[in-house]
């Protein structure tokens, strides 16, 4: 009996731990909306013929012309746990490039059967000059001030097939 009465005790310990997270989420959004930034959304869903999946979720916060940061959340989905390892790892290799450069942050976990990549890029704090080392100036986002204008955001997104609203 005492038992079940921990077991009980441990699982409604959970469902409040888990219920703050998530009104601590909800708080996040509305600090968002009241520092005078507005958030766009762009997203994109694709299954392909081996039935992996992928979902993008880009949010472009920006305040009149220009970003001020990005929040990207890519998942794939798959039964596979190999070609979930691959895309794992490429991620990982894509992104060591990045790591260290202030206001620039990227996770990637696998949980299950999917791996989410995370990133975080501070546009208003970023020396994007570190950017323009790795990525090279053809065909980068910045302006000449280290700006990036929605629309070229949004503009490139929707050139992969993101749905932007």
């Amino acid at each position: 009996m005492v038992r079940v009465v921990k077991k009980v005790i441990s699982i409604l310990s959970l469902a409040i731990v888990l219920t703050l997270i998530c009104t601590g989420c909800e708080e996040e959004k509305k600090v968002a909306k009241e520092s005078n930034y507005n958030v766009l959304h762009c997203t994109r869903k694709s299954t392909t013929q081996d039935n992996l999946t992928t979902s993008l979720k880009y949010s472009i916060y920006y305040d009149n012309l220009y970003v001020t940061k990005t929040v990207s959340v890519e998942k794939v989905t798959s039964t596979s746990d190999d070609l979930l390892e691959k895309y794992k790892t490429a991620y990982e290799n894509v992104f060591a490039n990045y790591k260290g450069i202030p206001y620039y942050n990227n996770t990637v976990e696998k949980v299950g059967d999917t791996v989410t990549s995370t990133t975080i890029i501070d546009y208003e704090h970023l020396d994007y000059k570190k950017i323009l080392e790795i990525e090279g100036e053809d065909g980068n986002i910045f302006e000449s001030d280290g700006k990036v204008k929605k629309k070229t955001l949004v503009s490139l997104y929707k050139k992969y097939g993101a749905k932007c609203e």
